[in-house]
């Protein structure tokens, strides 16, 4: 099942960091295309890239079992242009709220994820980069 293509990009972002923080893998799947390319956070014990919904399904697994249990809290989703939306926010712990900055890139096609990159820095980094368009 995919998501509606009339779905504005921000709202498909905002759902699957929702699904994420409920660590409900079939509802973050539903809003990625089968073909995806994502690139999480560089967190211990993970690889830099995944691919298609079977590497995000094995992404997925090695967060379980390395016991990686944080939340993104975002405070913003925005759309920047060429299908691409620019979410920032924190990312979190249990009982410890906002330990580092959070922001994201993903391009979205035909109302799905297609590619997505996650970044444990200052957004405002990420634009002094030019990693937005």
């Amino acid at each position: 099942m995919s998501a509606p293509v009339t779905e504005i990009p921000e709202t498909i972002v905002l759902r699957w960091v929702e699904a994420f923080n409920e660590r409900d893998l079939d509802r973050m799947l539903m809003h990625m295309d089968a073909l995806v390319v994502f690139h999480p956070l560089r967190l211990s014990g993970l690889r830099g890239s995944y691919s298609g919904h079977h590497g995000v399904r094995e992404w997925f697994a090695q967060l379980d079992r390395l016991h990686h249990h944080h939340r993104i809290v975002l405070s913003e989703a925005r759309s920047v242009g060429d299908g691409q939306v620019f979410a920032t926010g924190s990312l979190s712990l249990v009982g410890e709220p906002g330990i580092s900055p959070f922001c994201a890139l993903h391009r979205l096609d035909g109302g799905l994820i297609v590619a997505a990159h996650h970044y444990l820095t200052d957004p405002d980094m990420i634009e002094r980069l030019g990693l937005i368009p």
